[in-house]
């Protein structure tokens, strides 16, 4: 898969320690990225992965003879410990995702390269070494050349300028970089094309591929108004149909600038229902040297559309305030102004993805690349069935109360009561929707670990193991509490700070490791029309959330998974209903 990286090859980190957002369910410790010696324990559902996706090489040079003797020379002038040079200074370097802690006592800039090359002498010594220091506010680069401006505990970022030919042979680089994509959607209203969108959109950020969609009702809604008569959208109307293009034309500009500054695939959700308006979006992007697919959302089920107006066009802002028999009668005359004028999308070389009742049957024409296969895949597993999801940490482990990651310990006294509470509360909602005429059956789904197992083990529903979602992988750490990493690794904690997302432990899981081995589960969570309980842990529910809910990954390790909640969310065309039920202390 390919995975978005900074340019220039700078990663950015942050000294201080978060002691409020702990990976695990026992802990709030922190560890550097490290690439594993072995491959975590498999999975039914996907194997985790078993390197890391960054090397941590650069190319020796070896006619440096003499740099490597000046080096040496002064290396007695410039590596102190704390207590040979009181007056030194601790300073973190950072190469890609390794971090090493070393004490500067110097007065130059070649002083501090002399120290760097010590602690990496693997980087090659006849390059451009800038250190720089990065704001915390602005984000802003700030090069070194006086090191006066570094302050105690200051992390020095090091840019590795690689050239042409070196970048082409990186393990981090793929000819998808250059690849720009325009998926561009086409449809009646209420035919679903929004939430398609929105879907594809979340699933692509998740793979971290860069995504973003453009709707141009929003630009419409934003810059002319809501509530717009349905006789806005007449073919007739000459005053409409100004304002409209317009409205497209604005959607497309922004969409065009924010591909060219670092997206990779726009989402241009619009009716698009004319072959003059496809021509004039593909011309552009065209010209633009970026790849469009059209995904038609073809919709004949009249159960279907009728869900979609009343669920869907009545929350819309169009009809905020409005009587809903009148609103609904309203949008009927607006679909009926579309289907004037529909055209389907057709051509032998015209790439387009058509989904027909929103997953019963797909139609692929002249698709290819990775992207758009995956696109493919993940549209042929979705449905508008509409189920809750909740997610819920295990109860209370022995570990937990002792502080400790990681580990497959059993519940404690209060874990076991969530367990009895959990399944309380599913029979009683099950007993609900049967007297409402629904079948009532739940699907759990669990780690293999002892205490999410325990966890479930009172509900009276059909259960599946998944080890897809056992806890991230704590490494050398597992089992460890928070003391006894910070007695035996002091130095290591700004790695993990710094970007939590890609931080490794050592010969453990980093959280992209974590939203890979996921991915699987997630499209047979999209596949699945039951209602689904998911009893796991927090690092893998924060990845849970973080998709469902289409939060950015950034956030991802940051959100707060209570102990003993159940988190209940049902997912919309326009986003995701979430409710939270605290059932034990």
């Amino acid at each position: 898969m390919h995975k978005s990286m900074s340019s220039n090859n700078i990663f950015t980190t942050q000294i201080t320690v978060d002691n409020n957002h702990n990976d695990h369910d026992e802990s709030n410790y922190s560890i550097p990225k490290s690439s594993p010696s072995s491959s975590p324990p498999g999975n039914n559902i996907i194997s985790s992965p078993s390197s890391n996706r960054y090397s941590n090489n650069f190319s020796n040079n070896n006619n440096n003879n003499n740099n490597n003797n000046n080096i040496n020379n002064n290396i007695n002038n410039n590596v102190h410990s704390p207590s040979e040079s009181p007056s030194s200074k601790e300073i973190f370097f950072r190469v890609k995702d390794r971090v090493k802690k070393a004490y500067f006592k110097g007065s130059t800039v070649e002083d501090l390269k002399f120290l760097f090359l010590q602690k990496f002498p693997e980087f090659p010594k006849d390059v451009d070494i800038q250190f720089l220091i990065i704001d915390k506010g602005t984000n802003k680069e700030q090069q070194v050349v006086d090191v006066s401006d570094i302050k105690e505990h200051q992390e020095l970022l090091i840019r590795h300028e690689y050239n042409e030919d070196t970048k082409k042979r990186s393990q981090g680089y793929t000819g998808l970089d250059k690849e720009k994509i325009v998926l561009v959607m086409v449809g009646l209203p209420a035919r679903g094309k929004t939430y398609v969108a929105r879907k594809i959109c979340r699933m692509l950020n998740w793979m971290l591929v860069p995504a973003k969609v453009f709707n141009v009702g929003e630009y419409r809604r934003l810059r002319i108004g809501a509530g717009q008569p349905h006789d806005f959208f007449d073919p007739h109307n000459p005053e409409g149909i100004k304002a409209r293009l317009h409205m497209a034309v604005a959607a497309l500009d922004d969409m065009i600038s924010w591909l060219h500054n670092g997206g990779r695939v726009g989402i241009y959700d619009a009716t698009n229902s004319t072959n003059e308006r496809r021509q004039l979006v593909e011309k552009r992007c065209t010209r633009e040297k970026m790849t469009v697919v059209y995904v038609e959302s073809i919709c004949n089920d009249p159960s279907v559309i009728e869900h979609n107006i009343k669920e869907t066009k009545l929350l819309s802002p169009d009809y905020q305030g409005v009587d809903p028999s009148k609103a609904v009668q309203d949008f009927r005359d607006r679909i009926n102004h579309y289907l004037k004028v529909y055209e389907t999308v057709e051509g032998e070389k015209t790439r387009y993805i058509k989904l027909f009742d929103v997953g019963k049957k797909i139609e692929v024409n002249n698709i290819t690349g990775y992207i758009p296969s995956r696109v493919v895949f993940f549209l042929m597993n979705l449905h508008l069935h509409p189920r809750p999801i909740w997610l819920t940490r295990h109860g209370e482990s022995e570990f937990n109360a002792q502080n400790r990651i990681g580990g497959d310990s059993d519940l404690t006294e209060r874990g076991d009561n969530y367990a009895h509470q959990l399944a309380v509360w599913i029979s009683e909602w099950c007993s609900k929707v049967r007297a409402d005429g629904y079948d009532g059956e739940v699907v759990v789904w669990t780690s293999s670990l002892k205490r999410a197992i325990r966890t479930a083990q009172y509900i009276s529903q059909p259960k599946v193991v998944m080890r897809a979602l056992d806890e991230i992988d704590a490494g050398v750490c597992d089992g460890m509490t928070y003391d006894e990493i910070q007695e035996k690794m002091p130095d290591e904690r700004a790695a993990r700070d710094s970007d939590k997302l890609q931080y490794r432990y050592p010969r453990g899981e980093s959280y992209e490791d974590v939203i890979q081995r996921l991915e699987p589960l997630l499209l047979e969570l999209e596949r699945t029309k039951s209602p689904v309980l998911i009893v796991s842990h927090q690092a893998t529910l924060r990845c849970l959330y973080s998709y469902l809910k289409g939060r950015v990954k950034e956030e991802c390790p940051f959100i707060n998974i209570p102990l003993h909640t159940l988190i209940q969310l049902s997912p919309k065309a326009y986003g995701c209903e979430e409710s939270t039920f605290k059932l034990a202390n």
